[in-house]
């Protein structure tokens, strides 16, 4: 039974310990006291100095052309603007050049319209000036040719202004104020957040590990929940305080410099009301959680500071795309995004600085919060109660890299695996991308075999796994494989009526889909070809790679539910497609319960051959005319299918599922 007193026992203790490292002081207190003042207050002033020397500085300019001497003239009076008198490439020493046509003067006084072209280097700040006082002094020249030539034909001046359009801003200068505020504060206050947890969540596991105290706390009559919670609670109440002290400091320091502004700045305003400020709280409890449990779940892993450094900083950076959500112009709390973890927070604060959101997206956004914190929890409790993760010391590879170093093993390490994922992401990116812009279907193939299957196959026998368990080469039985193919009809059926209440919501570009058909040709290619390419090897491949060589790495660390997450979620990112995504993930899942249930890999590449090829065909109108009757309206027209259909499909389903259950609970 878990006891409290223990667990605020271990609380106080690491939180003193914790506030007695500076580098913990610093991180949570030091830096937002001391970093925004500073920013604000240097960095406007260093802007405002620079802009200064800039329009103190006259421009030099060179006029070209047969008219030149006749334009030259227009700036002389502008005592900002310095006339070269020979010509040169836009430099250091003529920050703008005007080219004039040779019937430049002849158009300007036989009222015809005369063109000149401003070249300048936008990259250089004072050529841009140089640009806009050039342009600023044609224009007033304009107003006087124009004056001329409505006096020459004894027009008014209001002649050449048949619409006069004001606009006008409507927006209170709060509204205004925190519009801007939520485009930036929530991303430094979500990795501030992150800061926060850093290095309290690396100090009190593989700081621990370094240190060889954690053999000895295990060693107490003390639980391993109990000693997380209590190494949790610290780091959570860290990460609060310095996310909220980043806040503070960041609105404390905006404040006094709008205020030193006085009514230079009179159409912004700071305006917290006291129901926002409640709300970001309560929906910044749960992010801390969900931050501070995946930060502690991941450090565990390590065997050192360093190595646990190495590994949760690219946690740290993942972390800002989502975050950086809000400072994307037009981003909103929507449907889908208000079930986006970290960046649900990011657009809530947003709107709420802008007093533009629902209850419903409110509550949302707290609910789904609170659940990814409560799964990222149990998470790190699953992982702190096995001693071989807690307490590991297994080494790395060895310093030289002969194959015949390597111990033989039965299965991938999980950095073994996870390398490979990460190696095959990469190649597929880069490398994929290029040949399937320059192949087609073929580009297709190759990244397939070649930057997914060949990478994943030489390292784990370079590192001698035996491949036949690594990768689940163990034949079906007849039962599995009628088991397989009632799953992949099935999951065809419902994964495409999904894809269409998908286009509902979050509907595919179509000038992406027809820039995919163009770059890939699927037009022009035969239905055996698509069928190759677009359903077998995938499903080969991709089986070999994530249900093989990703997933027996990551078996024993990773308890089953996060297990599918994990590989599902990384089948989902190896497509690139954002629209994709979350359907892609969804079969990822299923297809890694499958090969995981199973044993065997084989099952799963059924599956996914059919649901690929059935995709295929239909698009292709590859079909018998009875069955593109039902396909056409509840594809084409986005209806969906029909409920009977949908219900023969999920039957299919259930009876695979149950196949596969009694299978797994009879094989030895």
């Amino acid at each position: 039974m878990i006891r409290p007193r223990t667990i605020l026992t271990i609380f106080r203790k690491e939180s003193l310990d914790m506030l007695r490292d500076r580098r913990t002081l610093t991180a949570m207190i030091g830096v937002p006291m001391v970093l925004y003042p500073a920013l604000f207050v240097f960095g406007s002033q260093a802007a405002m100095m620079q802009q200064n020397k800039i329009e103190s500085t006259p421009s030099r300019i060179a006029v070209v052309g047969k008219d030149a001497v006749f334009v030259s003239g227009w700036f002389s009076e502008d005592p900002q603007l310095s006339v070269a008198g020979a010509r040169g490439p836009v430099s250091a020493e003529i920050q703008a050049v005007v080219v004039l046509p040779d019937n430049f003067r002849n158009d300007v006084e036989s009222g015809r319209t005369a063109h000149a072209v401003v070249e300048y280097d936008a990259a250089e700040p004072a050529s841009y000036e140089a640009s806009r006082r050039v342009v600023d002094a044609m224009d007033k020249q304009f107003e006087q040719l124009l004056k001329a030539r409505l006096d020459g034909a004894g027009l008014p001046e209001t002649f050449a202004d048949p619409i006069e359009v004001e606009t006008k801003n409507v927006a209170p200068p709060a509204k205004a104020t925190g519009a801007m505020l939520g485009m930036m504060l929530p991303l430094i206050m979500i990795v501030m957040v992150g800061v926060g947890a850093f290095y309290p969540a690396i100090d009190l596991t593989a700081g621990e590990k370094e240190r060889g105290t954690f053999e000895t706390l295990l060693s107490t009559p003390t639980l391993s929940t109990e000693i997380l919670a209590g190494k949790f609670l610290t780091v959570f109440c860290i990460a609060m305080i310095t996310g909220l002290t980043n806040l503070g400091s960041m609105v404390a320091t905006f404040a006094f410099q709008l205020s030193q502004m006085g009514g230079k700045l009179a159409e912004y305003e700071i305006s917290f009301p006291l129901r926002n400020v409640a709300l970001i709280f309560a929906a910044l409890v749960p992010l801390a959680f969900l931050i501070s449990a995946v930060m502690m779940s991941i450090a565990v892993l390590a065997r050192s500071f360093r190595e646990a450094q190495t590994l949760l900083t690219p946690v740290l950076i993942l972390m800002i795309f989502p975050a950086a959500l809000a400072a994307i112009p037009g981003t909103s709390l929507t449907t889908a995004t208000q079930f986006l973890p970290i960046a649900n927070f990011s657009l809530l604060f947003k709107d709420l600085m802008t007093e533009h959101i629902s209850t419903a997206s409110i509550a949302a956004v707290l609910i789904s919060t609170t659940l990814y914190a409560l799964l990222a929890l149990a998470f790190a409790a699953r992982v702190f109660q096995r001693e071989e993760v807690v307490l590991s010391v297994e080494n790395g590879l060895p310093v030289t890299l002969r194959r015949s170093m390597y111990r033989p093993r039965a299965l991938p390490t999980p950095g073994t695996s996870v390398f490979i994922l990460v190696l095959c992401l990469l190649l597929f990116f880069y490398v994929g991308t290029w040949l399937q812009t320059t192949y087609g279907l073929a580009g297709v193939a190759l990244s397939q075999w070649f930057l997914f299957l060949a990478p994943a196959v030489f390292i784990l026998w370079y590192v001698r796994v035996d491949l036949r368990s690594a990768f689940s080469l163990r034949p079906p039985t007849p039962l599995l494989v009628i088991a397989a193919v009632l799953l992949g009809i099935g999951w065809a059926i419902i994964n495409l009526h999904l894809s269409v209440l998908q286009q509902r919501v979050f509907p595919f570009p179509e000038s992406l889909a027809e820039e995919i058909t163009k770059m890939l040709r699927l037009d022009e290619a035969s239905i055996f070809l698509l069928i190759g390419v677009l359903a077998f090897s995938p499903a080969i491949c991709e089986e070999l790679l994530f249900r093989g060589a990703v997933m027996s790495g990551l078996r024993k660390l990773l308890p089953a539910w996060a297990l599918f997450l994990c590989v599902g979620l990384a089948f989902g990112a190896a497509h690139m497609s954002v629209h994709k995504l979350g359907l892609t993930t969804l079969s990822g899942v299923l297809l890694t319960y499958i090969a995981w249930r199973t044993g065997s890999i084989f099952p799963g590449m059924i599956a996914h051959v059919l649901v690929n090829a059935t995709s295929v065909l239909i698009d292709r109108k590859y079909m018998p005319a009875s069955i593109l009757k039902i396909t056409d309206p509840a594809l084409g027209a986005d209806q969906g299918f029909p409920i009977w259909i949908l219900a023969i499909a999920f039957a299919f389903f259930v009876c695979a599922i149950l196949i596969i259950e009694r299978t797994a609970r009879s094989r030895p």
